[in-house]
């Protein structure tokens, strides 16, 4: 559960974001900045590191410039899209760069000496990808919000956070396996040993 929390707290400055921004210019601004600078404060506490950290300082960059300095309404109108849509191509970047991101917060959790083991490397793989679907989802959830004016925000909104909730439900899941069949491998391997 521990890597659970430190993959969210990775995503503190998004969540914040999608928190605070609202229906007017003014809290979508406020959303950016208080985004922008959780990102550079958990960069410098080594909260936030690798592809999200990028993926944050590329995104709120943009927005800043884009959104708060120059109100660009093309960028105010897809915000949604551009945000879930920067975390999809990160978690994809990340993936073809042979460098998941969920490895820099998974390697936490356990010795040194498991870090390059196939199991690690595949669970790795396997967590990202679930994470680059929920940001796709969620870019296509954007998307939909965008075309059909007629359907209720709420109805997307619970649905972002549905998917979200089921991207942390499947990692705690994958994770909890992963460390028992660990455990198993392990004490298996202690009882042939002695």
């Amino acid at each position: 559960m521990k890597e659970i929390l430190k993959l969210l707290l990775a995503f503190a400055p998004w969540f914040a974001f999608w928190f605070i921004a609202g229906h007017s210019i003014f809290r979508l601004q406020f959303a950016i900045v208080v985004a922008a600078i959780l990102v550079v404060v958990m960069a410098a506490a080594r909260l936030h590191r690798g592809a999200i950290l990028w993926a944050g300082y590329l995104f709120f960059a943009f927005a800043l410039i884009s959104v708060v300095w120059l109100k660009n309404m093309w960028a105010i109108r897809h915000m949604g899209i551009l945000a879930t849509g920067t975390l999809f191509v990160c978690a994809q970047l990340s993936i073809l760069l042979g460098r998941p991101f969920t490895e820099d917060y998974a390697r936490e959790n356990l010795p040194r000496e498991l870090w390059n083991s196939p199991s690690f490397i595949r669970g790795c793989f396997i967590t990202t990808t679930a994470w680059s679907c929920v940001f796709l989802v969620n870019s296509l959830l954007n998307v939909a919000k965008l075309i059909h004016h007629e359907t209720p925000e709420w109805y997307f909104t619970v649905s972002e956070y549905g998917v979200i909730v089921i991207g942390i439900v499947f990692t705690n899941i994958y994770s909890r396996m992963a460390r028992r069949k660990r455990e198993a491998m392990q004490a298996g391997a202690a009882l042939s040993g002695t």
